[in-house]
């Protein structure tokens, strides 16, 4: 039986979870790891199956993140605006984080049909749109489309936008697509 560790899961997790954040999960190694906790590699492993667990429960970590954004309903700004603006700010506060979640290989699952705040989005746009099935999916769809091109410009620094940009083209996209509804 392996000593007792004198590092625990949450340590190395909240290790594992700096080192991405401020580098980015492709710096993630067991010797990084260790380095960071000022240990051997061994409580790592003893802790973890392996890296691949570690790299999972730093997703763990990050996709929790992205839901204390994504939740948060901004002052004077509709909730559905909110969803949008929180994922960019995301994508903004939290680079490293929002590149591993929306930016990196899932194995070829489709995040447009995957993507577990689906269904939290689409809450939003019934109760304050009173837009429902598949309009509401095309809306959300097309809306996430978009705040991902911006999201995505901004953490891989190939854009900048002012907020009150971010606000105007937002609302005028969400216009647009809410518009169409009528046609």
């Amino acid at each position: 039986m392996p000593p007792k560790a004198k590092i625990t899961r949450e340590q190395v997790v909240d290790a594992a979870s700096e080192i991405v954040r401020n580098y980015g999960i492709e710096h993630l190694t067991a010797k990084a790891l260790a380095g960071e906790l000022k240990c051997s590699t061994q409580p790592i492993f003893w802790l973890f199956k392996g890296m691949d667990e570690v790299k999972s429960t730093v997703a763990e970590r990050a996709l929790k993140k992205f839901d204390e954004y994504l939740h948060c309903r901004l002052p004077k700004v509709s909730a559905y605006k909110s969803v949008g603006l929180n994922y960019i700010r995301f994508a903004t506060e939290e680079t490293e984080f929002f590149k591993l979640l929306f930016m990196s290989e899932k194995n070829g699952a489709d995040i447009m049909k995957t993507h577990e705040e689906m269904p939290f989005v689409l809450r939003v746009l019934a109760e304050e749109e009173n837009i429902c099935g598949a309009k509401a999916r095309e809306i959300y769809e097309e809306m996430w489309l978009f705040s991902h091109g911006i999201a995505t410009m901004i953490a891989t620094k190939t854009a900048e936008f002012s907020q009150e940009r971010i606000h105007e083209m937002l609302t005028a996209v969400y216009r647009g697509l809410i518009s169409n509804l009528s046609d």
